[in-house]
């Protein structure tokens, strides 16, 4: 439910929002990323959140009533991808291909909505809401309820 409310919310976000919004905070490796990966994609809201130590940039991308966030570090390095609808999968682009692997061939029905970079791990979550938990070169882990 909650994640319904945030796709309504980006969604007439991204209908009033002017064509001329300040997207300049965004780092230009973000910028790459999206245009790469997100290809018709238009970015619907942006949020620079500072901390004391660390930045974190969230992009909000949509296309007609698919949304997706993207967060990134200081950098503009991805950390964070979530389907905001909890169906719609992320681009096979950007999962490590030996991750897309696993799940395909696990859980054969189910699909990637979610993924975290941790600093060791990499975290996926699935439409069936279990979620894998991998090493940050792709080898699985286990399962996290």
């Amino acid at each position: 439910m909650k994640k319904q409310i945030l796709t309504i919310l980006v969604a007439v976000l991204s209908i009033f929002s002017a064509q001329a919004q300040n997207y300049s905070g965004i780092p230009q490796n973000a910028k790459e990323y999206i245009a790469k990966h997100f290809k018709g994609y238009n970015i619907s809201h942006y949020e620079k959140e500072s901390e004391i130590l660390d930045v974190e940039h969230k992009v909000y991308v949509t296309q007609n009533s698919v949304s997706f966030k993207l967060d990134f570090d200081k950098k503009g390095n991805v950390t964070d991808i979530e389907s905001l609808d909890d169906k719609t999968p992320l681009p096979n682009s950007v999962l490590p291909v030996k991750i897309t692997q696993h799940a395909k061939a696990k859980f054969p029905n189910a699909k990637i909505i979610e993924w975290k970079r941790k600093k060791n791990t990499q975290v996926v979550e699935l439409t069936n809401d279990m979620e894998l938990v991998f090493n940050s070169k792709g080898d699985f882990l286990r399962i996290d309820d």
